[in-house]
């Protein structure tokens, strides 16, 4: 395996210094942006009606459903500050290891009494049930679908018994629990993407990089093997891929032809054929870096330091043959990175350096304007947009440490969701 696990192309570098310890990160401050209203919701602890399942296991029971109501954007725990009316109310009890739930809506003061909810008494899988219904509730009050069953990717950089650091993919919930590490390589992988799912495609297939060849290569895996196979058939380094959400292309960055250019070619995971690489934009004396495709698969983003330092554009992600116009999108700030496409196609987040310290920024197109998100101390990179487009995970880092928090547009905190030793970042939310 190779000792170093650093990569510079031309004045990027895509690989942090390694992680030697963790120390306790101080506060991360969050511009509100207020994308709707809170609605108060009335959230009673579970009443247990047997014995079956420890004080402890309701405990924690508890604990899930009131972090699900109370970062999902849309509610505000009763008894927190709050203004806004009318008001939810959620009742649950236990009996018979069945954990049966009422709403109550407001206005007409109806109740909703929805399927009793069967306990294993295994944690793990009673947390993706406590988050399905969560999701079901949501459904319920607001007509949107949630994102408390979906799951995050990321690389989870660790010191091995031989007291070399490696990097794997891992996947958690929403919330930083249920941790599982997919792949096994005692390598270096990193910038894991997720194989967007439909109707009829539900395979969980993931793209990500790994060193275990020496040079940093793209493969493709299943969530249940964690067994990578080659995906692009070109020489040089290849870094940073991304897919559309149709699954018909794929971006990545390439120094095949003596620059870092952005490459894309066509892919069926279905089948896993993939077409020839074709160099979709290059620029004499400058470098490429995160590509990323909008919704709709007609547009890519990226960043480019072609006209002096590393910006955000955008370009069509086919072309006729010859070198497309790359339009700007990022003017505030002089160095832009790792961009990622709300799902509805409204807006861009970034990572921008701000006085010294990299924060994430949002371009909004309907209003052409660049607002900053986070403040505080801690570089703030790589985030990465939930399905709902109101939710990002992005990883912050400051010295010795780096984790992931989550935020959404509607509350002013960023939540901490991974804890212990070593460096989580690069996170990749499921698109489900």
């Amino acid at each position: 395996m190779r000792t170093f696990m650093l990569l510079f192309f031309g004045s990027f570098m895509f690989l942090v210094p390694l992680c030697r310890g963790e120390e306790a990160p101080k506060e991360i401050r969050v511009q509100l942006f207020t994308e709707g209203a809170l609605v108060s919701l009335h959230l009673s602890p579970i009443t247990v009606q047997d014995n079956s399942l420890s004080p402890s296991y309701v405990k924690e029971l508890d604990r899930i459903l009131t972090y699900d109501f109370s970062h999902n954007g849309k509610t505000v725990l009763a008894a927190q500050k709050s203004s806004t009316t009318p008001s939810f109310g959620l009742t649950f009890s236990l009996q018979d290891k069945k954990l049966q739930t009422k709403a109550t809506l407001p206005f007409s003061g109806e109740t909703k009494t929805f399927t009793p909810i069967p306990l294993t008494g295994n944690l793990s899988e009673d947390r993706k049930a406590l988050h399905r219904l969560s999701d079901t509730i949501h459904k319920l009050f607001f007509q949107t679908e949630g994102v408390a069953s979906s799951r995050i990717l990321y690389s989870a950089e660790t010191l091995n018994t031989q007291g070399t650091w490696i990097a794997e993919i891992a996947e958690c919930d929403w919330d930083g629990e249920n941790t599982t590490l997919l792949t096994k390589e005692n390598s270096y992988c990193i910038t894991p993407v997720a194989i967007p799912k439909d109707g009829q495609f539900r395979k969980n297939l993931f793209l990500y990089v790994s060193y275990k060849t020496g040079q940093p290569r793209i493969f493709i895996a299943s969530k249940e093997e964690g067994v990578g196979k080659r995906v692009v058939d070109i020489r040089g380094n290849q870094i940073l891929p991304s897919i559309s959400k149709q699954r018909d292309k794929l971006a990545f960055i390439c120094d095949a032809s003596g620059r870092t250019d952005l490459f894309v070619q066509s892919i069926q995971p279905e089948t896993g054929r993939t077409g020839a690489p074709v160099q979709l934009f290059s620029y004499p004396r400058s470098t490429q870096a995160s590509p990323v495709f909008s919704p709709n698969g007609a547009k890519i983003a990226f960043v480019s330091d072609k006209d002096g330092s590393p910006r955000i554009y955008w370009i069509p992600s086919e072309t006729q043959g010859k070198r497309p116009q790359a339009h700007m999108i990022t003017k505030k700030n002089r160095e832009n990175s790792c961009p990622s496409w709300s799902p509805d196609g409204t807006k861009i987040a970034y990572s921008a350096k701000t006085e010294g310290v990299r924060q994430i920024w949002i371009y909004d197109f309907t209003s052409s304007e660049e607002k900053q998100l986070t403040f505080g101390p801690g570089h703030k990179e790589n985030p990465c947009w939930a399905p709902n487009s109101l939710h990002l995970v992005f990883n912050s880092t400051d010295g010795n440490y780096s984790d992931l928090y989550v935020v959404n547009l509607n509350q002013p905190t960023a939540i901490k969701i991974t804890k212990g030793q070593g460096k989580k970042h690069y996170p990749s939310w499921d698109t489900r």
